[in-house]
């Protein structure tokens, strides 16, 4: 009776160590994996899985970095979270070039306090609905506006894309028109009718790109290790629109302007080259510093109609453009800390009739935090049989 328990035991014990067996032959680790035509896929589940194996393998594959990690290391393998308070602007100017007067117009500006999330796999920020600092309405009217502006930050190549659309502005130098100074209590003069509508386009080649980081001060999946810079060069353009139920000049400036300033829509079109240089200086690697210069050089074509109904096609004429990027900032690898801020300006000119700049931008003030979360990723993958395969 004991021998036979004793057979007994052992047999259970081989069947058990044959599965183990069985089963660790039958799974592939991804170290064994070098492209994805090693990934099973004879049977057909193996076909079915190997489109979702294959798309795992090329988020999760290690590759050798394109830049100098004496100078810049990468956080992508990481979940970057950061709250930003952040407000962005589009304003423009009415400038008469034949009495040197202009009207400045502004938004009522406000901050937003969001959440960022940046990862490997996607970034998105979502707007918690907080808003703080609201200027004086009642001085300054309501502005109603739908901005977006994107940064999109590549190996060699930065890339901004704006779409803006604004109505309500306030004319933000009435005082300096004795005109509106003297006859009104109100600080300055409101346009609810007016809307303004920005579209444009700009791109920047790196040159040393293996050196310097834009995303260590601007998307913080990076970390500038060493003071570098780079020069930069690309092109841009931009479609700038305004309207009103009447003259842009109004009842009290249009006496100190003049008959080419009376305008109640305008289409401005530009393009052109730009080229300029950003650097950024560490401190004890933890602080640092980033301001970028880039000047463009272009063409613009412009079509107004004045308050009259008479509608004027301008003449193509050289425009210029700038783009400002400035942050400060601590960064211990972990937890990060700063300010920045990024504007373009576009300035055109006449001989003796009217013109109208524009400028946007944003600025932000965040701090943010880098969670570990390559093996959180990877449990999750094995969990879904998409790495470390089992047959």
């Amino acid at each position: 009776m004991l021998r036979q328990n004793r057979i007994l035991v052992l047999v259970v014990w081989c069947f058990f160590f044959s599965i183990n067996i069985a089963s660790a032959q039958d799974t592939i680790k991804m170290e064994t994996i070098h492209s994805i035509w090693d990934i099973p896929h004879k049977t057909a589940k193996q076909k079915w899985m190997w489109i979702h194996r294959a798309v795992a393998y090329v988020m999760v594959k290690d590759r050798p970095p394109f830049y100098d990690t004496t100078y810049i290391k990468s956080y992508k393998k990481q979940l970057v979270v950061t709250l930003p308070l952040s407000t962005r602007f589009m304003k423009f100017e009415l400038r008469d070039w034949a009495t040197g007067n202009r009207l400045q117009y502004s938004p009522n500006l406000q901050y937003d306090l969001g959440v960022s999330v940046n990862s490997k796999f996607a970034s998105f920020l979502i707007n918690t609905g907080a808003t703080f600092f609201e200027n004086d309405k009642g001085e300054k009217g309501e502005t109603e506006y739908k901005d977006f502006q994107f940064n999109l930050y590549g190996k060699a190549r930065t890339t901004d894309i704006n779409l803006q659309v604004y109505r309500g502005f306030y004319v933000k130098n009435s005082d300096k028109y004795p005109a509106w100074d003297s006859s009104n209590v109100q600080k300055y003069s409101v346009r609810q009718d007016v809307q303004a509508v920005s579209f444009g386009y700009n791109t920047y080649y790196v040159f040393n790109y293996k050196k310097f980081s834009y995303r260590n001060s601007f998307a913080f999946t990076e970390q500038q290790l060493k003071s570098a810079g780079s020069p930069l060069i690309g092109g841009y353009w931009s479609v700038f629109t305004v309207e009103a139920d009447s003259s842009l000049t109004g009842y009290y400036f249009g006496k100190s302007l003049s008959a080419s300033s009376h305008i109640r829509n305008g289409v401005v079109l530009n393009f052109g080259i730009n080229a300029g240089y950003i650097y950024t200086l560490v401190i004890k690697k933890k602080f640092y510093a980033t301001i970028s210069l880039v000047q463009g050089l272009g063409l613009d074509k412009s079509t107004f109609v004045y308050a009259d109904g008479t509608t004027i096609d301008r003449n193509i004429h050289f425009a210029s453009k700038q783009n400002i990027r400035m942050a400060l900032g601590f960064d211990n690898g972990r937890f990060f800390a700063g300010a920045m801020g990024m504007f373009d300006f576009y300035y055109f000119n006449s001989e003796s009739a009217a013109t109208i700049d524009y400028a946007m931008g944003k600025g932000r003030f965040f701090i943010g935090y880098r969670f570990p979360f390559e093996k959180l990723q990877n449990r999750a993958l094995r969990k879904l049989n998409l790495i470390d395969y089992r047959l």
